[in-house]
């Protein structure tokens, strides 16, 4: 922990607040400066037919790839290594005559990937979700374009710039151990209450309701399975909300149809879900129709299968079109995903790490879905062991209700097949990540289809 983590967590929740809230001050301006402007932006190149928005897509990607083969060092290589001339691509099915871009050729390669010439640029870490965490270096153009696409989602759908808005999400606002109200902190900036996922329980519900209650946000926004967790409270106590939001925005963790009617049951109205990119590359967010559009502007998005060949179902490939200061050209993203055409995605079936491999040597994504069936379950984690074995952990939604074993495992059984078994373990929680994150499925397999490697 450092200096500064030390002074915020022995601070009163009234100095807390102040600490989140400057903050947030002092990131607004980083977010939001050109907010109006990149709106309008957005605006304009969204009402574009469909013709119109291939046209300035395929403009903009040989202005990138012009870019980067005079400016940086590994595309120079890169393209000299393959006999690619810039010149060559002009459009989106020019792409493929670059290869796929790794997390791992990132790491080996960080220093040529950044403009020798970049200044004054923006530096994030990834949170390695997949477990290469990297840091990415971007033009505050493209931070600030990823900021306003959301604004621009939340408004699409009712709730405009400044509303009050309650986010569950991973930070651990106060300390553990801490289990007395308020259990949220006050960014006044951004009119944004940040509750602790880590508090959640039946002895805080109260706590939590009223709370909410007296904000009254218009939006709920965070991580699935942590708003999942607050909606299963209300079911299990017996208790409706009190407040009602407009929307809730959902992010980061894939969502579940099962989720979904869980949540949207608890709090009366419709999630929104969008799907956004740690390296600022795509952003989608959801329609009326539930399906994800891809805004243009950010970035272009392939989906291929596992030849590398385009298809409707596969893993997700992502190239920017604004970020100069460290451009990624087919980007592996290490999402997988069903597309509908060149601005819309069905759905995002996951991460290519939360699937199961199975001794025939195929991967089987949507892990999730199968414990929708069963009410009296809460949550639900697979844990592969062996390409042969993997263990479920289940969290009952009631202890004192019955959950037929069997059942479950004929449900794995039809999904998986055969020739993997299934130990079943009822547990009382299922540890996060440490960002807070919730993941469906935790590979010990080194291997693709060999199961005799174990970390």
């Amino acid at each position: 922990m450092n200096i500064k983590e030390r002074i915020y967590y022995s601070s009163s929740p009234r100095i807390q607040n102040f600490l989140v809230s400057l903050a947030g001050r002092m990131q607004f301006h980083k977010r939001y400066k050109n907010l109006n402007s990149l709106l309008e932006q957005i605006n304009e190149v969204n009402s574009l037919s469909e013709h119109e928005k291939t046209d300035y897509q395929n403009e903009k990607i040989e202005e990138i790839v012009r870019f980067c083969g005079k400016n940086i060092p590994f595309y120079q290589k890169l393209f000299s290594d393959y006999g690619i001339s810039h010149t060559q691509i002009s459009s989106k099915s020019d792409l493929n005559k670059i290869p796929t871009l790794s997390k791992r050729t990132i790491i080996d390669n960080i220093e040529s990937l950044v403009s020798p010439v970049a200044r004054n640029y923006i530096t994030q870490k990834t949170s390695g979700t997949t477990g290469t965490p990297f840091t990415i270096h971007m033009n505050c153009e493209t931070y600030q374009l990823a900021m306003a696409m959301l604004v621009d989602h939340e408004s699409r759908h009712g709730v405009r710039f400044g509303a009050r808005r309650a986010t569950f999400a991973g930070r651990l606002i106060k300390n553990y151990s801490d289990n007395r109200p308020p259990f949220f902190r006050l960014n006044k900036s951004e009119n944004q209450a940040i509750f602790s996922t880590y508090h959640l329980s039946t002895e805080n519900l109260d706590h939590y309701d009223n709370e909410l209650a007296s904000l009254s946000p218009e939006e709920l926004i965070g991580y699935p399975s942590a708003i999942y967790n607050l909606a299963t409270l209300y079911l299990e106590n017996r208790k409706s909300p009190s407040f009602k939001p407009k929307i809730i925005v959902t992010n980061s963790e894939t969502l579940f149809s099962w989720q979904r009617r869980t949540i949207e049951q608890v709090f009366g109205c419709t999630i929104y879900d969008y799907y956004g990119t740690a390296e600022y590359i795509l952003f989608a967010g959801q329609n009326k129709d539930l399906s994800y559009i891809v805004n243009p502007i950010l970035g272009v998005h392939e989906i291929i299968d596992g030849k590398g060949v385009p298809s409707t179902t596969g893993q997700v490939i992502g190239t920017t079109l604004t970020n100069t200061v460290m451009p990624l050209l087919r980007y592996e993203i290490g999402d997988t995903a069903e597309g509908d055409g060149d601005f819309a995605i069905k759905n995002i079936t996951g991460r290519i790490d939360d699937q199961i491999h199975t001794p025939d040597g195929r991967r089987i994504g949507r892990t999730g879905e199968i414990f929708g069936f069963f009410k009296n379950i809460k949550e639900a984690q697979i844990i592969q062991h062996r390409v042969d074995y993997c263990q479920i952990l289940i969290v009952k939604m009631s202890e004192s209700e019955a959950l037929a074993e069997h059942k479950i495992i004929e449900k794995l059984r039809l999904k998986f097949g055969e020739d993997i078994s299934f130990e079943i373990n009822f547990v009382e929680n299922i540890e996060k990540s440490k960002n807070g994150k919730f993941k469906a499925v935790k590979s010990y397999i080194s291997g693709k289809n060999d199961g005799s490697h174990i970390y």
